[in-house]
């Protein structure tokens, strides 16, 4: 049996603590913002903004629970494991066990509304083309295994839960001069890849490889339809949809591509434990803080690829100053159309 275990640090790491709640707190702000620029500042959008709204709010979940209500610090790579200090956890509301129950459920969520987001603006775009158009049983089957996937993996990892008699028999098997220190700690979890653990692990992967696939189809076939029929459709049906089109493919390139925010940390941790080196633990500690920024560069996303949030946003630039000369341009064509029709009722 290794002693490699004996280097895991099982104090609190200030400095993580003290950026969740720092980062959670720009998070609280920026979705603030962002969810009063969906709702009232929703421009040519029209109910794609729900959608978007749903995808915001998940994620905005997401980074809540793991900067204020979970506070998770990991015991990787030499220990499967790890303790949370968050109000949950800290108050005996909920379990470590339940809290990464929770939050492995809000980021398969988050990944599968996105893939929704695409649908719901794929079926507007072919409908107008009339190529790559799915009927509604496709779509709502579609649309229903997106929201079934969190619940198929986060079930088989709720399961790997173990009771403290039996988290203290893998320490006393495992880890057995940690013994008096585990005794001394609250609110930790040791876990085991046993066939729950492994049957969580596949789930997992099923639901990436779900959710690529199908965004890259369905990507694709949007921007073909959009050329097809570009030539038939007004130039503000056209924009609106490209802005749309923008801001979710801005979504996907973060969540699929360029992955530096929720995915490929996620990964890397659990590849510590596969390939420990020295300094691990503390690299993880730095993947996390990482993770807890997805949902404010979300948020940034969806400003800087809507037309309208971002003159919104940058108000002094040319954008934001045709923004408004256009808004006020269409106010004074709209009260003038109100005032013509009462004239007409009087007359």
């Amino acid at each position: 049996m290794s002693d490699n275990y004996l280097e895991t640090d099982l104090k609190i790491p200030q400095f993580l603590i003290h950026h969740y709640y720092i980062s959670g707190s720009i998070c609280i702000a920026m979705n603030t913002f962002v969810i009063y620029l969906l709702v009232f500042r929703k421009g040519r959008l029209d109910t794609f903004r729900f959608y978007l709204l749903a995808f915001q709010l998940i994620c905005f979940s997401c980074d809540f629970h793991l900067s204020f209500l979970m506070q998770l610090v990991p015991f990787f790579p030499y220990i499967v494991g790890g303790f949370a200090v968050g109000i949950l956890p800290r108050h005996s509301i909920l379990t470590p066990h339940y809290c990464m129950t929770i939050l492995s459920f809000l980021v398969g969520f988050q990944i599968n509304t996105l893939t929704i987001c695409f649908l719901r603006k794929h079926r507007a775009i072919t409908r107008m083309s009339g190529k790559y158009a799915i009927s509604k049983k496709v779509y709502n089957c579609i649309a229903i295994s997106c929201l079934l996937i969190p619940f198929s993996y986060s079930i088989p990892f709720h399961l790997t839960g173990k009771t403290k008699e039996e988290q203290f028999q893998i320490i006393d098997i495992k880890y057995p001069l940690f013994r008096s220190k585990f005794e001394k700690l609250s609110n930790f979890e040791i876990y085991e890849f046993d066939i729950m653990m492994k049957t969580f692990s596949a789930m997992v992967s099923f639901g990436c490889v779900h959710s690529v696939s199908t965004v890259s189809v369905l990507v694709f076939q949007m921007y073909h339809a959009l050329i097809l029929c570009s030539l038939s459709l007004s130039k503000a049906t056209l924009e609106k949809h490209k802005s749309s089109l923008k801001s979710l493919i801005g979504q996907v390139c973060r969540f699929f591509l360029t992955t530096p925010i929720a995915i490929l940390p996620s990964v890397m941790i659990v590849l510590t434990i596969v390939v420990p080196f020295e300094g691990a633990q503390v690299f993880t500690w730095y993947l996390l803080m990482i993770m807890t920024t997805h949902s404010t560069i979300n948020c940034l996303v969806v400003i800087f690829t809507f037309p309208e949030f971002r003159a919104f946003v940058l108000f002094w630039s040319k954008e934001g100053r045709r923004w408004r000369q256009s808004r006020l341009v269409s106010r004074s064509t709209s009260l003038v159309g109100t005032r013509t029709v009462r004239n007409t009722f009087v007359l």
